[in-house]
């Protein structure tokens, strides 16, 4: 009994054993069953979420519709591939590279937006919206070509009509030509005619030439004859000249003995400056007036002895012409003098006619380049009369009898007179054209008017040296 009892213990123990062995591998088992389902279902969502980025639910159902039928051994993407590569190449000529469809597309894009921005900008108004753009760019420019061929048509047409035209404008040039020689031929002949009457009319013309030769000389002879006693007459007349002068000098050194001495106060015959200094190696004198003074270059001077008074008749011992004008100095040069009495510090200087302090009149016309670059100076008859203004002289508007001096510029261009269309753009075409007239007109009547006066006319540069004014700016420049 004991044993029994022992091989049931046994037994029970071997089956709790057992059941609890089976327990664990069934615990086991569906441990890995759930972790392989776990996986499966991640597997089938990463699957579901790829499916759904390459096509949506909607797509994958009509995918039939979308690719067409599938082809055997190809994937609908691949399907997609294939069409797209096609494409490519129908488009580009090359064969497909190995780059993603965007890369393709966005050359098909390039290219067709280039082709869309080259065309002419009339295209876009004849395209069929109901075609795609490459077509429709296509059927453009079939349509252009047509026209093109149409135009060549027609204009080959002109030509020929054009052929035709010249064709008879050459045969009627030929008649044309053939009727003027025969004109010319007419005109010729009566040319001939004329010439035979030229020849018999110059015969008869040099024989009363010959005639009027003739009768000329006889009128030589006589104003020969005439002339002759003439001059007789003139050498008669000229005796008794010579025979009044000598009476009328005798009756003018009377006179002188009968006239008093020039009275010292008259302004004539006072003294204008003294001499400073003398060069006589340089033939060069020193002078104490100047610019201020009004003295210019050119001006002259007669030379006294300091200790004796101004001669009755003004004749000095020397004479002096200034040819550099400082501000209260000038230097001249000795023209004339004396061997036995030559020019002495402190000698005095008179010119008869200039004075110092008179006011002398100017007229200044035309235009006037004081830069001398050959561009005429807007202000510059502003300028010189400025400069006159400060000399110590007047301007006057008008030349008259008692204008010292003219002033001459470059005479005023006289402008085109102006056209409708000129007028239409510029409205002020008309007043310049007639200010240009105006200032041209008086230009030419005040150089008349100063001839017919004989009054001095001065250029610019001239004018600037009367007054001193170059002298003044190269020794200012000079100095600094």
């Amino acid at each position: 009994m004991a044993v029994a009892r022992q091989e049931q213990s046994n037994v029970m123990l071997y089956t709790v054993i057992t059941f609890v062995g089976l327990f664990i591998v069934a615990a086991i088992l569906a441990v890995v069953f759930y972790i392989k389902a776990q996986d499966w279902r991640d597997q089938f969502l990463t699957s579901q979420q790829q499916l759904e980025e390459m096509a949506s639910s909607r797509e994958v159902q009509n995918i039939n519709t979308l690719v067409g039928q599938k082809e055997s051994k190809s994937s609908r993407v691949g399907q997609l591939m294939g069409y797209l590569d096609q494409l490519y190449k129908m488009d580009t000529g090359r064969d497909p590279q190995e780059t993603s469809a965007q890369v393709k597309f966005g050359e098909l894009d390039a290219k067709y937006q280039d082709i869309l921005a080259n065309l002419p900008k009339d295209f876009n108004t004849a395209m069929d919206t109901n075609k795609p753009g490459i077509f429709r760019i296509v059927d453009i420019y079939n349509n252009k070509t047509k026209q093109k061929d149409e135009l060549i048509s027609q204009l080959n047409a002109q030509v020929d009509n054009l052929g035709s035209d010249l064709e008879l404008a050459q045969k009627g040039a030929a008649e044309r030509e053939q009727s003027l020689r025969t004109q010319i031929r007419s005109i010729q002949e009566d040319a001939n005619g004329v010439q035979q009457s030229y020849n018999q009319l110059r015969d008869l013309m040099d024989k009363k030439t010959t005639e009027q030769v003739q009768a000329l000389m006889q009128q030589r002879d006589q104003a020969i004859e005439e002339k002759n006693k003439s001059r007789q007459e003139l050498l008669d007349s000229m005796n008794k000249l010579s025979i009044t002068q000598n009476r009328l000098q005798d009756t003018l050194s009377k006179l002188d003995v009968l006239k008093p001495r020039p009275k010292a106060d008259i302004a004539a015959y006072k003294p204008d400056g003294n001499i400073i200094s003398v060069d006589t190696s340089s033939n060069i004198v020193f002078i104490n007036i100047g610019i201020e003074d009004k003295v210019y270059a050119g001006l002259t001077f007669s030379v006294y002895d300091r200790n004796a008074p101004i001669p009755t008749d003004g004749k000095g011992k020397a004479e002096i012409e200034v040819f550099n004008v400082d501000k209260n100095s000038a230097m001249a040069r000795i023209n004339k003098s004396s061997r036995r009495n030559s020019i002495a510090e402190d000698d005095i200087i008179v010119n008869l006619i200039w004075d110092s302090k008179a006011t002398n009149r100017f007229v200044i016309a035309g235009n006037f380049d004081f830069d001398d670059n050959g561009q005429i100076d807007p202000d510059g008859a502003t300028k010189i009369k400025q400069l006159i203004e400060n000399w110590g002289g007047r301007v006057e508007n008008a030349v008259t009898i008692d204008t010292d001096f003219v002033i001459l510029g470059v005479q005023p261009r006289l402008k085109k007179k102006p056209t409708l269309d000129e007028i239409e753009v510029d409205p002020m075409a008309t007043e310049k054209y007639e200010a240009s007239a105006k200032a041209s007109e008086k230009y030419l009547e005040v150089k008349d008017q100063a001839k017919d006066l004989f009054i001095p006319v001065l250029g610019l540069k001239r004018f600037l040296n009367f007054i001193g004014y170059e002298s003044l700016a190269t020794s200012t420049k000079a100095r600094y």
